[in-house]
C-alpha cells in the first residue's frame, strides 16, 4: 500500500511538471510593460526548413548549400524554437531617454554549446538562477535552457526578475498589446509596434527645448496610430498572413482616426479587366484627400522641386472631397510586373498602372478636373527640368566638361559620366510622362499612359468579378475596410533581368554571375501563385488577413 501511494504521488508530481512545462509562458509574456516594439518567433522550425530547402533547390554550388545547412541548424536550435527582442525607452543618467534592446531565445543543446563558447567566462551577476556578465557594450547570459542579451543592465535585469515570478507590470497585460496580437494569434514570426508610444517619447524628449511647431501634428498623428502586430507562418502551399491595427481613439488626430477605421461597400471589381495582375482597393474615406492636402501644405516649403506649389496639389485635393467617392484601387495591368524589372527605365512599369475612384458628383469631377490634370503635367515637367538641372551640376562638380572630356584625369571620371548619362536618361523619362483620364460608369479612371487608360475603359475584355480564380478567394467586398488581390500566372525568363546586371558588367563584374543570378530570380518569381487579403475594421480594430500561394518545393 505504501509503495503504491508513492508511486501515485510520483505520478502526479510528474503529471505537474507536464503540465507546467505545456503551459509555459512564452518568452514574450514576461517582456517589461511598454515596449515599444518587438520582434518574435514561435516554433519556426517549419519556416527555416522551407527556407533552406528553397536555396537548396535553386542553388547549384555545394559549399552554399552545405553552409545554408549549417545555419538552419543553428537556426532551429535558438530563434526557431521560441525567441523575443523588444525595444524599449531607458532612462539616461544625463536625463531623458535612450533606446535599449533585450533579446531572449530557448535553445537546444548543441544550440545552447556554441553559445557558451561565445560568452567570456568570467565572474558576472545573478538574478535567480539566471547569471548575466558584460561583454562590451552588451550583458550577456546563458541559464535555464535560456540565452540572453541586452544593451542595458537595469532593463535585463527586470526581465530576469519576472521570469523569477517577480510581480511587475507586464508586456502581455497592456491592451495597446493584448489587443491586436490576440487578434493575430500565435504565428512562426510576428512584429509589434507602439506608435502611442514612440509618440509619447518624443514628445517628452523634444517638450525639453520647446516640442517645433511643425512637428507637433506630426507626434498627434503618430499617437492616433496606436499599435499595431502582425505574423505570418509558412504552409506546404505558400504562407498565411495575420495583422491587427489599434488606433488610439484617444488621439489628438480626430481625421486620421477616421480615415484608419472607414469602411464602405465595393464594385469596383465589375469594371476591372481580368486580367490585370495585381489589385489593392481601400475604402478611401471622403476627408482622405484633404487631409493628403493639408500634410502637403505643411510641406511646401521643404519641397526642393517645386512640384507641389506649381501643381498646386494640395488645393486640387481639398476641392476633391466635393466630387469623389470612398471607394479606390490601385491596378497593376498585365505586363506591368515585367516591365519594372527594367532597370534603364524606372518609369515604364507607369504605362501599366492605373487607378480608380468612385465620383459622388459626375458633374463637379467634369468640371474640375481639366485644371487639374493641366496643372499636373506641368509640375511634372517642370520635375525633368529639376533632374535636367541637377545632372548640370553634376557635371561641374565633376569638372568633366560638356563634351565629357575629363579636366582632372579624376578616377571616378567614368562613375560621374554614367551617373550623368543616367540622369539625362530620367529626364527624358520624366518629361514622357502624362496624367490621362476619363470616366466609367460612376468611376474615374486615372493613368499616365494612354495605352493604359484605354485598357481600362475598354468594356469589351473581361472583368476581375467573372474571373474564376478570383471569385475563388471568396472575398467579402460589403462593409469592409480593402481587399488585394494577385494574380498568378506571369512567366519571367532570365533575359527579364538583363538591364539590372548589366551595369555589373560596366565595372568588371563578368557576365556569367548576372546570369545565374537571372536564372535564380527568375525561378523563384514563376513559384508566385498568386495571393488575396481581405481587411476589416470592427470596433475600433482593423484586421487583415492574407494568402500567399507559394511552390517551396522544386518542380
Amino acid at each position: 500500500m505504501k509503495r503504491l501511494l508513492t508511486l501515485t504521488a510520483l505520478m502526479a508530481a510528474f503529471g505537474t511538471a507536464l503540465s507546467g512545462l505545456a503551459v509555459a509562458a512564452p518568452l514574450a509574456a514576461n517582456l517589461p510593460a511598454g515596449a515599444l516594439m518587438t520582434l518574435q518567433t514561435n516554433g519556426a522550425g517549419p519556416t527555416f526548413d522551407r527556407l533552406l530547402g528553397l536555396v537548396k533547390s535553386v542553388a547549384k554550388d555545394q559549399a552554399l548549400t552545405d553552409t545554408a545547412g549549417g545555419l538552419g541548424a543553428l537556426f532551429k536550435g535558438s530563434i526557431g524554437n521560441e525567441a523575443t527582442l523588444g525595444l524599449f525607452s531607458v532612462g539616461s543618467e544625463k536625463g531623458g531617454f535612450t533606446p535599449a534592446l533585450l533579446a531572449v531565445s530557448r535553445v537546444d543543446v548543441p544550440s545552447s554549446a556554441l553559445f557558451k563558447s561565445l560568452i567570456p567566462n568570467k565572474a558576472g551577476a545573478k538574478v535567480g538562477k539566471y547569471t548575466f556578465v558584460r561583454d562590451s557594450d552588451l550583458f550577456v547570459g546563458l541559464s535555464g535552457g535560456l540565452v540572453y542579451l541586452s544593451s542595458d543592465k537595469g532593463l535585463l535585469m527586470s526581465y530576469l526578475g519576472r521570469l523569477t515570478g517577480k510581480a511587475a507590470p507586464r508586456l502581455n497585460t497592456a491592451a495597446a498589446y493584448a489587443a491586436p496580437t490576440k487578434a493575430v494569434g500565435e504565428q512562426e514570426l510576428s512584429l509589434y509596434f507602439n506608435f502611442s508610444a514612440v509618440a509619447k517619447v518624443i514628445r517628452g524628449q523634444l517638450g525639453q527645448v520647446l516640442l517645433p511647431r511643425l512637428l507637433s501634428p506630426v507626434v498627434d498623428a503618430l499617437d492616433t496610430l496606436g499599435s499595431y502586430a502582425a505574423g505570418f507562418s509558412t504552409t506546404d502551399s505558400g504562407l498565411e498572413a495575420r495583422s491587427a491595427h489599434l488606433p488610439n481613439p484617444a488621439g489628438k488626430d480626430k481625421p486620421l482616426y477616421s480615415i484608419l477605421t472607414h469602411t464602405t461597400d465595393f464594385a469596383v471589381q465589375t469594371l476591372i479587366p481580368a486580367s490585370a495582375e495585381a489589385v489593392t482597393a481601400s475604402a478611401c474615406a471622403n476627408e482622405s484627400a484633404p487631409y493628403l492636402g493639408r500634410w502637403l501644405t505643411r510641406f511646401d516649403l521643404f519641397d526642393p522641386s517645386g512640384f507641389l506649389t506649381d501643381s498646386q496639389l494640395a488645393a486640387y485635393l481639398e476641392q476633391s472631397a466635393r466630387y469623389l467617392g470612398d471607394e479606390c484601387a490601385t491596378v497593376t495591368l498585365a505586363g506591368g510586373g515585367r516591365a519594372g524589372l527594367n532597370q534603364t527605365n524606372p518609369t515604364a512599369s507607369l504605362d501599366y498602372s492605373v487607378t480608380y475612384q468612385r465620383v459622388s458628383d459626375m458633374d463637379a469631377a467634369k468640371a474640375q478636373l481639366p485644371g487639374y490634370v493641366n496643372s499636373l503635367n506641368t509640375a511634372i515637367q517642370g520635375l525633368a527640368g529639376t533632374v535636367g538641372t541637377l545632372g548640370g551640376k553634376l557635371t561641374a562638380l565633376s569638372g568633366i566638361t560638356p563634351t565629357g572630356k575629363s579636366r582632372g584625369n579624376s578616377a571616378v571620371d567614368a562613375a560621374f559620366q554614367s551617373t550623368q548619362a543616367q540622369l539625362a536618361a530620367l529626364k527624358k523619362q520624366i518629361a514622357a510622362i502624362r496624367v490621362v483620364y476619363g470616366f466609367r460608369g460612376d468611376y474615374l479612371v486615372m493613368a499616365y499612359s494612354q495605352k493604359a487608360l484605354a485598357a481600362a475603359l475598354d468594356e469589351s475584355v473581361p472583368v476581375l468579378a467573372d474571373d474564376t480564380d478570383f471569385a475563388s478567394t471568396e472575398l467579402n467586398f460589403m462593409g469592409v475596410a480593402g481587399w488585394s488581390y494577385g494574380k498568378a500566372g506571369t512567366k519571367y525568363s532570365p533575359s527579364d533581368f538583363a538591364s539590372a546586371f548589366k551595369s555589373l558588367e560596366t565595372v568588371g563584374y563578368p557576365k556569367s554571375i548576372g546570369q545565374s543570378v537571372s536564372k535564380i530570380l527568375a525561378d523563384l518569381l514563376n513559384r508566385y501563385g498568386g495571393m488575396s487579403s481581405q481587411r476589416t475594421a470592427e470596433k475600433g480594430l482593423i484586421l487583415e488577413k492574407s494568402v500567399v500561394r507559394y511552390t517551396w518545393q522544386a518542380r
